[in-house]
């Protein structure tokens, strides 16, 4: 990699474009950046890398903008390199994100960062990309080591290798893992954490389901078969004549054996009960094997050495129980289906006894109500005649109704339509029989006169439309008429004035074309009187710079006679601080190590409060899951105890029931009132397997509680608090008293650096001083000479004439001092008197003055001259367009009192002819308006009396249609016919009853003649008391053996599933066991806490251990030379710089003095030798990664900064190994302030610091 040019516009320290040619700095080999502190070198720096890889070393990156702040707001900071890497010219173009301001508006609007990469190909630069992703993969790729790799080996930045040196171990793995990639071997010792963790946390989890599953057989079991599964055993030890079986006769009988679950031993028989009576067959028979097998076989198994096997006798002998129940079961039924058949026998004799006796009975009840029956059948018939006459009789109701309505209606159209009728219609008679009513002709006769007049009337609106239009006409005319009168007065009297005015505006317009061609001639005056003042000014103020710049020059020489001193003292101060700040790591590692004691005991009181609140909450989930499980065993044996009421409640007539089969229930079961039902038992169930579940999730936290408390009791090994916070105090007062003297160094080494600037600048300025002295004094001779011209052609021009122009000459007339506001005696100032005294000086001042006034006269009088122009232009135009606007005002006027005369006319007819059509109405609208009111009323009279007319003569039709239907029925008249009537609910009840009355003597007549029934009743009636009482004792009997027996299969069935998950639950947990062996010792090994590991180091400190070899290899071969052969240094696998710790993770560093013999911590060197050590170190460090990245040969090195360290001979030495890295044409740039490096580096670019930024310059190049 070798850069060529680099140009930086506003970015860093520098506001404008600065180039850096590289190719010229880079034939001397070695070459200098140099400047005050603060002035931009390190910029460079930053530049170069920023523009590689879109960031800059170290803190600086993190900043919000890398643009100059000197810089104008509208230029963006852009960097742009010219490189060549493996043997491609490259141009990268970058351009950090600013803020610039908004377009429009105000405020700042932000630019994304931006690239372009482009390759010189063929003459010409050709685009690769404008990608900020690709362009920083492209060059990544092309140096083959990333932007860390890049600052630490191409640019060896200030103080950042000196702080490797002296590192701990921490420190120095962090630069090591940015440099050279261990992301492997890392991911390699945390996989193997990871697993371990993972693995133990799957056997602890795996162990604990085996716990929880022999918990779950336990519960299931029981407290009778372990008991009955110990004396099993024991009986099965003694012979079998001395060793009784425990008495099963309670225990359900077994069911089928399951093929996955092992048998213990099968049945011993002939054994006997105590009493003499024959004992069930026993639960475990030894088979016949040997002696030996026979005694490992009695041995009774626990969940503590052979859960399996214990878990599978355990379900043997629950086998056998449920056996024993099945046989008790099957007995008990066969006596219970025989005592059901008698009490059914007797219940269906007495049955029909019943039956026969209620069938007597009814049959008397039924002869009494023969008389009601034939009532019932006349008012039907009657009821059926009614039906056909009653829609008649309905239909003349409506028609009466409906003529009432309608006269009703006509009565109310004829009052309103009163005052519309003539007062006699027909003669007097015709009036009094009809009531004074009109008849339908005559009131269609009124409706019809008024439709024609309505008719008439509509014809005549738009000749009233058309007035309204002519009267507003009128008015318009009228108006205008008025408007042109005055606009012919207004044209008339502006005529008469406009003469006057044209005249005065010519006169005026005259004297500023005079005062126009004056101002030239004044102006020539004015500028020599100005530049006369002007070179008057520059005159005093050169005096004033000639007498600051000599007692600048004398305070130069003073200052730089003093700065000797200040520099040695500042050296002495600076030397002494990092003495003792080279104590500070040590320290430090000790606070760390107090604080992470401190820390564990915090750590472990915690855990323990935790620990003790989890021990609580554990025993109270542990008893909440046994009180639940003690009430869902409950609730079960309760509803065990009343299933023959819950067979009950699904028994219905007729239905067989589920257990004898019987289709007659006569006395079924009755739940008891707190029986529980099966909801019940399955919340019941819920609740205790989720108390069950709370309890072991407690017990895994618990565990998990335990085993980090056990931790942290063995971390801190039994240290108080109390001391373990003296301890961290202590420490911290320490750090802080070597921080604080620490602090003062950056202080200090600012200071000497300020003092060396200082006596560059004071050189600078001596210089400069001396130069601007000069040029001073040359410019101040110039300037009086051109004075002396100056005033010598003033003079001349008033002693010939040429200020006549000014006011007060004689050739100015009176008019011209009036105009320009002036009187005789300012006039009188400009004289050749005035002008050129009797001193010989001109009064420059005073010239100007009366020439400027002047001239402000001449230029307003001549600026006057356009607008005077064009009034007298628009005074023209007016007056010939009044006069055309005269002529046009007068022919307006004669058509408009024309159009008025014809308007008058047609208004007047038009009045005339709607006044007569109107009436005594207001309007012709209103007359309209009124006839259409009055039609409407005749028009609903006459509707209203033709409809009452009409319903009237339907009314007499119905009245008779009705008559004649009722008489044709048989009844006398219409209300007796609707008397008869009945509705038809009433009818649908009494012929319902009519015939259930028949249904049931029917019914009664066929039950009597029944023979069985006549045969019942010859027979005694049975006792069903007793018969019921027999039976229902043996129900209850049956259902307890039920119950019993279903019990003992479930636990079987519960027993056989925990069985089979119990055999998983081992089978899991094994593998995972020796799974988390192997990992616990992997994981150990490659962390360093292994006894395995010797050095108890990590893999990845052993890889950076490894590295860190090389780079002490490659560093030694120049801190031989440097030091003169005294130091070198040494890899210690065992220490670090600083650290007082058993090991430093194999990263530890050594010097070896070879003066004394001594190996000797880096920390105890002196400024000088730190920084020749580092150096050389950070060489070393460069050929490592330069060869880990394949061998990309850097072209340009940098080194920044802490030569100010060394003594001459040292500093020669340094230069030295510089000098020789210029081999194969590598050039070596060194940043650096210190004085004597200019001397010896003739190759130099120099940052020079202002107020308004930084500026470079290339010297010597």
């Amino acid at each position: 990699m070798r850069p060529h040019r680099l140009t930086l516009t506003a970015f860093g320290s520098f506001p404008g474009t600065e180039t850096v040619d590289f190719d010229a700095l880079s034939q001397a080999g070695l070459f200098l950046v140099h400047g005050p502190t603060g002035a931009g070198k390190t910029t460079i720096l930053d530049a170069l890398c920023f523009a590689l890889y879109g960031q800059v070393p170290g803190q600086r990156n993190s900043a919000r903008s890398l643009r100059c702040d000197h810089a104008p707001p509208t230029v963006g900071p852009s960097v742009t390199l010219e490189v060549t890497i493996r043997g491609r010219l490259l141009r990268i173009q970058r351009s950090p994100a600013w803020l610039r301001p908004k377009l429009r508006g105000s405020g700042t609007t932000e630019e994304k960062s931006k690239v372009v990469l482009s390759e010189w190909q063929a003459g010409d630069w050709h685009g690769l990309t404008t990608r900020l992703d690709e362009a920083g993969d492209l060059v990544g790729g092309l140096l083959g080591m990333n932007a860390d790799q890049f600052c630490q080996v191409a640019m060896l930045p200030q103080g950042d290798f000196a702080r490797f040196l002296r590192a701990d171990g921490d420190e120095r793995s962090k630069l090591l893992e940015r440099l050279f990639t261990v992301k492997i071997f890392t991911a390699a010792e945390a996989w193997l954490a990871e697993h371990r963790k993972l693995a133990w946390r799957e056997v602890q989890g795996l162990r604990q389901e085996v716990d929880f599953a022999v918990q779950r057989v336990e519960e299931a079991a029981g407290d009778d078969l372990p008991l009955l599964l110990t004396t099993t055993a024991s009986a099965s030890a003694a012979p079998a004549t001395e060793a009784p079986t425990p008495d099963v006769s309670d225990a359900p009988a077994p069911a089928p054996a399951v093929p996955d679950a092992p048998a213990s031993a099968a049945p011993v028989s002939g054994a006997s009960a105590p009493g003499g009576e024959a004992a069930p067959p026993a639960l475990f028979d030894l088979p016949a094997v040997s002696q030996d097998v026979a005694e490992a076989e009695a041995e009774v198994p626990t969940p503590e050495n052979d859960p399996l096997r214990w878990a599978g006798a355990l379900l043997d002998a629950a086998r056998a129980v449920v056996r024993r129940a099945d046989e008790e079961h099957v007995a008990a039924g066969h006596e219970l289906r025989a005592a059901r058949a008698r009490f059914e026998r007797a219940a269906a004799l007495a049955d029909r006894q019943r039956r026969h006796a209620e069938a007597l009975t009814l049959r008397r009840t039924l002869d009494e109500r023969a008389d009601e029956r034939a009532d019932l059948q006349a008012i039907l018939d009657d009821a059926a005649r009614a039906d056909r006459v009653l829609p008649l009789i309905t239909a003349a109701r409506q028609r009466a109704e409906a003529a009432t309505k309608a006269r009703t209606l006509a009565a109310d159209a004829l009052a309103r339509a009163r005052p519309l009728l003539p007062s006699t219609t027909s003669t007097p008679h015709q009036s009094q029989d009809r009531g004074w009513e009109p008849s339908v002709a005559e009131l269609a006769a009124l409706e019809r006169r008024r439709q024609d007049e309505i008719a008439r009337l509509s014809e005549l609106l738009t000749e009233e439309a058309r007035l309204s239009v002519v009267r507003r006409d009128l008015l318009r005319v009228e108006q205008e008429l008025a408007e042109l009168v005055r606009a012919d007065e207004e044209v008339a009297a502006r005529l008469a004035v406009l003469p006057g005015l044209i005249e005065q505006a010519e006169a005026g317009l005259a004297e500023a074309r005079v005062d126009a061609a004056r101002i030239p001639a004044v102006q020539a005056v004015r500028d020599a009187a100005v530049h006369l003042i002007e070179i008057d000014r520059e005159l005093a103020g050169l005096a004033v710079e000639l007498e600051a710049l000599a007692q600048r020059e004398a305070e130069v020489a003073a200052a730089d006679a003093e700065l000797p001193d200040r520099l040695a003292d500042a050296s002495a101060a600076l030397a002494e601080v990092r003495a003792q700040a080279a104590a500070i790591p040590a320290a430090a590692a000790s606070l760390d190590a107090a604080r992470a004691a401190l820390e564990a005991t915090h750590r472990r009181e915690a855990l323990a409060a935790e620990l003790e609140a989890a021990v609580a909450a554990h025993q109270v989930l542990v008893d909440q899951a046994q009180a639940s499980r003690e009430r869902w065993l409950d609730l079960r044996q309760a509803r065990l105890d009343g299933m023959a009421a819950e067979l009950a409640r699904d028994l219905s007539d007729g239905q067989p029931c589920a257990v004898c089969g019987s289709e007659h229930h006569p006395q079924p079961a009755s739940p008891a009132p707190s029986a529980p039902s099966a909801d019940d038992e399955r919340a019941a169930e819920s609740a205790h397997e989720a108390a069950s579940a709370e309890r072991e999730a407690a017990e895994r936290a618990l565990a998990s509680l335990e085993s980090r408390h056990a931790d942290a009791v063995e971390a801190t090994g039994g240290l108080d608090v109390a001391v373990a916070e003296e301890r961290v105090e202590l420490a911290e007062d320490e750090v802080a008293r070597l921080q604080a003297v620490a602090d003062r160094e950056p202080a200090l080494a600012a200071a000497l650096e300020r003092v060396e600037a200082e006596r560059e600048r004071v050189r600078d300025q001596s210089r400069e001083l001396a130069e601007a002295l000069a040029a001073h004094r040359a410019h101040h001779r110039h300037l009086e000479s051109e004075r002396t011209r100056l005033a010598t052609q003033l003079a001349q021009t008033t002693t010939s004439g040429a200020l006549a122009i000014l006011p007060g000459a004689p050739t100015t007339a009176a008019a011209d001092r009036a105009a320009a506001g002036v009187d005789g005696d300012e006039a009188a100032l400009v004289t050749p008197e005035a002008v050129a005294p009797e001193a010989g000086e001109v009064d420059g001042e005073r010239v100007l003055a009366v020439v400027e006034r002047e001239l402000r006269r001449l230029e307003a009088s001549a600026g006057r001259e356009r607008t005077l122009a064009g009034q007298v232009d628009g005074l023209r135009r007016e007056r010939q367009e009044l006069e055309e606007r005269g002529r046009q005002v007068t022919a307006r006027l004669a058509a408009g009192r024309t159009r008025h005369e014809e308007l008058s006319g047609d208004a007047g007819r038009l009045s005339a002819r709607l006044d007569a059509a109107r009436g005594d109405d207001a309007t012709l609208a209103a007359r309209l308006s009124r006839l259409n009111d009055e039609a409407e009323l005749l028009r609903e009279a006459l509707e209203a009396t033709q409809a009452a007319v009409a319903a009237r003569e339907e009314l007499d039709r119905a009245g008779r249609t009705a008559e004649q239907a009722a008489a044709e029925a048989g009844f006398g008249d219409v209300r007796e016919a609707e008397a008869a009537y009945r509705s038809v609910a009433e009818r649908e009840r009494k012929a319902e009853l009519l015939r259930r009355l028949d249904d049931e003597h029917a019914a009664v007549s066929g039950v009597l003649a029944d023979p069985e029934l006549v045969a019942a009743a010859a027979e005694p009636a049975p006792d069903l008391a007793a018969i019921g009482a027999e039976r229902d004792e043996l129900e209850r009997a049956y259902t307890r053996l039920a119950s019993a027996r279903d019990r003992a299969e479930a636990r079987v069935r519960r027993l056989e599933e925990l069985y089979g998950e119990l055999a998983e639950r081992i089978e899991r947990w094994r593998p995972a066991a020796e799974r988390h062996r192997l990992a616990e010792r992997m994981a150990a090994l490659a962390s360093g806490t292994s006894n395995d590991n010797q050095w108890s180091m990590s893999l990845s400190s052993f890889v950076l251990g490894e590295r860190l070899r090389q780079v002490v290899a490659a560093a030694n071969e120049r801190l031989d030379h440097m030091s003169g052969g005294r130091y070198l240094l040494r890899h210690d696998l065992r220490k670090t710089a600083g650290s007082r710790a058993r090991a430093g993770g194999g990263l530890g560093l050594r010097v070896a003095d070879g003066w004394t013999g001594v190996d000797r911590d880096p920390a105890t060197l002196s400024g000088g030798e730190s920084f020749i050590t580092s150096l050389a170190l950070a060489l070393g460090l460069a050929d490592v990664v330069t060869a880990e990245a394949g061998g990309a040969e850097l072209g340009t090195l940098f080194v920044d900064e802490g030569f100010g360290t060394l003594d001459e001979d040292t500093l020669d030495g340094v230069l030295d190994i510089l000098d020789g890295l210029r081999d194969g044409g590598r050039a070596v740039g060194i940043v650096s302030h210190v004085a004597e490096l200019r001397s010896r580096i003739t190759a130099q670019l120099k940052v020079t610091k202002t107020r308004t930024g930084s500026t470079l310059r290339a010297v010597g190049v």
